[in-house]
């Protein structure tokens, strides 16, 4: 979760928003995207398997129906990542405030329904863990291990599928770009980009602890440092001090970070994302090299566990509701440029935010309150994800102008074939008539009718901010073909439009 201030985007003035669905606009430019589903490419990576709740204190009174209607609708997670010990939630939901080394005991009853029904909503969790008070220096540092362990031991216990241990959140942004932002000079920050591993090996000490007295399947894993994004000057001197740890028990299962924006050596100008998604595209590139300098394994995972084109409060429009298409198209756009990396994770952010309805995958802000089944344009994005096939094969879109234009994602199994297409337009207005053209279609496709259906996320459909009715995903076309090895049809995308194509027997 973001700690920028609103400050952050002082000076970068949102624009009146206004309709996408413009009658007048030009003849939409044609497009092609060519499908080959004999071209395999392994395992789609279903990026919507991997998702964050906010704080404890976020709509509570939710949880419960948004993790059932989440696993009922398909978006069971393979992990969700939660918070123990954030700095912005009140001190009692803080795990180093209730657990005791004195006594050797941990009180998680302030937790425990948040945890145990992100346990139901995924396989695993990914606790966040962050030594706000040591890295301070406000307690002893020698009390750091002894406590992480005390905390883990006790956590396994009593909530199994707690599996990942995420250290820090964003702790060049907490613990020093923050200061900086604010005027106070570089030498008199919390923390110096040099200082940050040493707050790391107490947690690597505990897990391993911890994790003599579990079966191999049930270890514990764990990783950082959640940088706000992928800044050299804060991960490259946490590897070399990983690098030079002579210690055989040190473990560094997963590098994380964040990616919204990046930014200045002074955290005077920040660059966002949003402003062209390719600026991620070459990330994973650039974290192998640094392990390959190091001589560390290189096949270490990237974890991104939050991810979004709106940080903190930012936004494109001060009325959110073509920002909530965007941000849709944002994160599908997202989704691609790090399913082409390898070892990479990508988190979604968030089932619902505590104050930037953006972000929210469900309709949290309505007169009446939060909707317990009803999911936003993003949340309807995931939710077509979720019914992509798992293998994934080629997609290519002869369409873009920079980041902007059609994007293809193309999957199958013995069950079907499905396609997702979108035109990322961001607050640009180029629409677009694509033609698709599929190839080698699965065999038992070839034979026989096949169903085809065609769902829609756009400014009028799939979208509850313009029409509560059809908040849901809407399935726009339907029918029945006789495709045999190839097939053609064409949409029509209008600015940031989604579109899912399943095709599947009869």
């Amino acid at each position: 979760m973001m700690l920028l201030l609103a400050v952050l985007v002082a000076g970068v003035a949102p624009t009146k928003a206004e309709p996408l669905a413009r009658a007048e606009a030009a003849a939409p430019t044609p497009a092609t995207v060519s499908v080959d589903f004999g071209d395999e490419q392994g395992r789609l990576p279903h990026s919507e398997r991997n998702n964050n709740f906010h704080l404890v204190t976020t709509y509570p009174e939710q949880r419960a129906d948004d993790v059932a209607f989440l696993n009922q609708q398909g978006l069971h997670g393979d992990v969700y990542r939660v918070w123990i010990s954030n700095p912005n939630a009140p001190a009692e939901y803080n795990v180093f405030n209730e657990c005791h080394l004195a006594t050797r005991t941990c009180d998680f009853s302030k937790l425990d329904a948040y945890l145990t029904q992100a346990g139901s909503a995924a396989d695993s969790l990914l606790v966040n863990l962050n030594p706000t008070e040591f890295v301070q220096g406000k307690r002893p540092f020698k009390d750091l291990e002894p406590m992480v362990e005390l905390i883990l031991r006790n956590l396994k216990k009593q909530y199994p599928r707690v599996k990942y241990v995420e250290v820090f959140n964003e702790p060049d942004w907490q613990f020093y770009g923050s200061a900086l932002h604010d005027g106070r000079p570089a030498d008199q920050t919390t923390l110096q980009p040099g200082g940050l591993y040493r707050f790391y090996v107490p947690f690597y000490e505990a897990v391993d602890k911890v994790n003599k007295g579990l079966r191999r399947s049930e270890r514990i894993q764990v990783g950082g440092p959640a940088l706000s994004f992928l800044d050299p000057k804060w991960l490259q001197p946490f590897l070399d001090g990983y690098a030079a740890d002579k210690d055989p028990r040190k473990r560094l299962d997963f590098l994380t970070y964040h990616s919204y924006l990046k930014w200045d050596d002074t955290y005077q100008v920040p660059t966002f994302y949003k402003d062209d998604l390719r600026m991620v595209a070459p990330d994973r590139t650039t974290v192998q090299r640094w392990l390959k300098e190091r001589r560390l394994p290189e096949d270490i995972p990237s974890f991104i566990t939050e991810t979004g084109i709106y940080p903190g409060p930012a936004s494109d429009d001060t009325d959110p509701r073509n920002d909530y298409l965007r941000q849709a198209a944002g994160l599908a756009t997202y989704s691609y440029l790090y399913a082409n990396q390898p070892h990479t994770r990508m988190f979604n952010w968030v089932v619902r935010h505590r104050d930037n309805e953006r972000k929210d995958e469900l309709v949290t802000r309505t007169p009446n309150g939060p909707l317990t089944d009803t999911f936003t344009p993003y949340g309807n994005m995931m939710l077509m994800q979720s019914k992509m096939k798992d293998t994934r094969v080629s997609a290519v879109s002869d369409s873009r102008k920079g980041d902007n234009g059609v994007y293809a994602m193309a999957s199958k199994d013995k069950t079907g074939a499905s396609l997702m297409v979108w035109n990322w337009q961001h607050t640009n207005d180029d629409s677009y008539r694509a033609t698709i053209d599929m190839s080698r279609l699965p065999s038992g496709l070839r034979h026989g009718p096949v169903r085809e259906r065609m769902f829609r996320i756009d400014q009028t459909t799939s979208n509850y901010f313009t029409n509560p009715d059809t908040g849901g995903l809407q399935l726009v076309d339907q029918k029945t073909i006789r495709p045999g090895s190839s097939y053609t049809d064409s949409i029509d995308l209008s600015p940031n439009a989604i579109y899912l194509i399943l095709l599947e027997a009869v």
